[in-house]
């Protein structure tokens, strides 16, 4: 057992050791345009756990759920979403084609299944190195949860909501804070 002790010390050292090497040696593939290596594996498994883990937080959507939070989410979506995330018939920002991981259609199944807190969550904080900023620092939680409230009904969009989002922006931004 003693001689057990010192060889699983030195064998964490290194391991160690080596990580901050490698870290520091600049080899590490941080291009957008870099191809998926074993990271991109991993990456979305610790996202999903540390989302999961922080939206525990988060007891319920502020604000009031209705109409008027699914229009005001369309707005919001419009100006800061749809850019990156397209609108249902898949158009988007040129940019967003560049961006790596690509940020995915937020009507699709895999989106949905999140619970509205860890949307909330995702929304609210951003997600690092991903493209998708934290919204808190130009929305308020009312806003965000029209956001998620709007993410949410993307699925069962009317026609007239579908021509909102198609329609060209107007050009002038609601935030002028």
């Amino acid at each position: 057992m003693k001689k057990l002790l010192p060889g699983s010390m030195f064998t964490f050292v290194m391991i160690a050791l080596g990580t901050w090497v490698f870290l520091r040696s600049g080899f590490f593939p941080i291009a957008a345009s870099s191809k998926p290596d074993v990271l991109d594996d991993l990456a979305p498994q610790m996202r999903d756990h540390a989302i999961a883990r922080h939206a525990r937080a988060v007891t319920s959507l502020p604000g009031t759920a209705g109409p008027e939070s699914i229009a005001r989410g369309l707005t919001h979506y419009r100006e800061n979403c749809m850019p990156c995330h397209g609108a249902p018939d898949g158009s988007a920002a040129e940019f967003s084609a560049g961006l790596n991981p690509g940020p995915p259609p937020l009507e699709i199944e895999k989106v949905q299944a999140r619970s509205d807190t860890e949307l909330f969550w995702i929304v609210k904080n951003g997600l690092r190195m991903t493209g998708m900023p934290a919204f808190n620092v130009n929305h308020k939680d009312d806003e965000i949860a029209d956001i998620v409230r709007f993410v949410r009904h993307l699925p069962q969009l009317t026609a007239e909501e579908k021509a909102l989002l198609s329609a060209p922006p107007a050009g002038d931004d609601h935030h002028h804070h």
